[in-house]
């Protein structure tokens, strides 16, 4: 399989919306404790995708063979990132709030504007093509996109065990925030507390 690591364009973004969501939904151990479907999830997340790509930030890799994507990485603006409607789905809303916990402890650490910092939002890999380096070929594209217009800082929130070794221990990316899983509240209620591995989510940084 020869892939080719492309600027993610609004022709492909279906193609690119499938996946992700696909891939991301499967692996994701946050929403499957929210009990969030696939089709529930591609309804809350159209219009922000669709942002996202529009930013310019995000890469997709082509197999050159028969054009089919295999991989995608999917970027934004950290200071500027698109929001969801959370009051039409509230059943995401544990994760808005988490997020905006981690957001406030990096806030706390660090001034932004917007050019700055880029938010690697999702990544996701075609099952068949896993184990081929696809990922490193997306985030590598993805970095040199992000420095050529200027970001300082790749920015991670890492949800599971292999996310989190592969960014702080092999990139050494910085943890700049984290909140555990078991501690964390909303309403009176401990939604992701059934998560043991890993115990909590990281915010992490690292530099272009």
């Amino acid at each position: 399989m020869t892939i080719q690591i492309l600027p993610l364009t609004k022709d492909r973004m279906p193609e690119a919306f499938a996946l992700a969501t696909k891939v991301f939904i499967d692996a994701s151990t946050l929403h499957r404790v929210l009990g969030v479907d696939v089709d529930i999830y591609r309804e809350y997340l159209r219009a922000p995708f669709q942002q996202m790509i529009e930013q310019g930030l995000s890469v997709a890799a082509i197999d050159t063979a028969t054009d089919k994507m295999v991989g995608c990485l999917i970027l934004s603006d950290y200071v500027c990132q698109p929001s969801a409607d959370v009051a039409r789905f509230p059943t995401f809303l544990p994760l808005s709030a988490l997020a905006g916990e981690l957001d406030q402890q990096y806030r706390a650490k660090r001034t932004l504007a917007p050019g700055q910092a880029a938010l690697v939002d999702m990544g996701a890999v075609s099952p068949d093509a896993g184990g081929s380096g696809i990922y490193q070929m997306l985030r590598s594209k993805a970095h040199k996109i992000a420095r050529e217009k200027g970001f300082r800082w790749i920015i991670g929130e890492l949800s599971s065990a292999a996310t989190q070794h592969v960014i702080l221990t092999r990139l050494g990316h910085k943890k700049m925030a984290e909140v555990r899983f078991d501690s964390f509240q909303i309403n009176g209620r401990c939604p992701f507390r059934k998560i043991t591995e890993p115990p909590s989510i990281i915010l992490a940084e690292g530099p272009l």
